[in-house]
């Protein structure tokens, strides 16, 4: 059994809050539907699947759950703030780490190191990357599952809340550290236009 995932969490708090007599059908309900998604994408690759049970699917799942009791607009604002509480956390850890040893600075070419075996081709997206001095990361990501797998279920904009989850994760982790993207998949643009820079002061 997959270890449950923070999107799945938070939905079991909005249904036990906002609508205590239903919790137990609506969970239900997700976990099925979940059940069903698992199985449909049950031959995609490793590389794939930790982004498909760590937020892809249980996204898909609760969103079409809470849909069904609150109208999409109000089911997207929930899941959108599960999410965003989320990459506040992440943020906390992140600005931790920059703020250590000067860290920072090596921060764009860890930024890039992740990008390339946490989100590589293996997983399901593509990109590419822009010869930049070093104190400067730049790529735009072409492909990504979870814009591919949002569309895919009815549900493309659902994407915007992982779309906005980076800005929230990445955006002013450091004085010295820029976080640019003007563009998403997710609002229907032809990438999402990452960039990470430190920037020098003398």
């Amino acid at each position: 059994m997959s270890k449950q995932s923070y999107i799945e969490k938070g939905f079991i708090e909005v249904c036990k809050n906002r609508s205590p007599e239903q919790s137990e059908t609506l969970i239900s309900d997700m976990n099925k539907r979940l059940a069903v998604l698992r199985k449909e994408t049950e031959n995609e690759s490793k590389a794939m699947k930790f982004h498909l049970e760590s937020q892809i699917l249980p996204g898909i799942a609760t969103y079409e759950a809470l849909s069904a009791v609150m109208g999409k607009e109000q089911a997207l604002a929930e899941i959108h703030r599960i999410v965003e509480l989320h990459s506040l956390k992440i943020k906390k850890a992140v600005s931790k780490a920059a703020r250590f040893a000067g860290m920072y600075k090596r921060f764009p070419k860890i930024f890039l190191k992740i990008t390339q075996k946490t989100f590589g081709r293996d997983a399901g997206f593509d990109y590419k990357i822009y010869d930049t001095d070093k104190n400067t990361a730049r790529l735009d990501m072409i492909k990504c599952p979870y814009h591919i797998m949002t569309v895919r279920y009815g549900c493309p904009e659902l994407c915007v809340c992982f779309c906005d989850s980076d800005d929230i994760a990445y955006g002013d982790i450091h004085p010295k550290l820029r976080w640019h993207r003007t563009k998403t998949l997710g609002r229907g643009n032809n990438c999402c236009d990452f960039s990470l820079s430190y920037i020098k002061t003398e």
